[in-house]
């Protein structure tokens, strides 16, 4: 068996699976410092999991778009992302919905 030449072990500081799922929506807004960047998209470029995640939460931003025409209210769309980011929390931690 040949070993893979990009293959590397993995280090006590690479981002994983649950950490890249927390900050996943300031991965895509491109709200994170350049390293933790780069950490996570690392991550994501190797783990297909992830990589759907991030797939179909940019799915779901299109159809957002598309679908809405008026804006909510800045303190009602501050309200929902706090609840979302809740949520997604608790279920990288295993406690919420699934």
């Amino acid at each position: 068996m040949t070993a893979d030449p990009q293959a590397r072990e993995p280090r006590e500081d690479d981002c994983q699976c649950e950490e890249a799922l927390a900050h996943l929506q300031e991965y895509i807004d491109c709200e994170m410092s350049e390293v933790d960047t780069v950490r996570l998209r690392v991550h994501i470029t190797t783990c297909l999991t992830c990589q759907d995640e991030v797939g179909v939460e940019q799915w779901l931003r299109r159809m957002l778009r598309r679908s809405c025409v008026e804006e909510a209210p800045a303190d009602l769309r501050e309200r929902v992302l706090t609840q979302i980011t809740a949520v997604r929390a608790a279920v990288v931690r295993g406690s919420g919905p699934h």
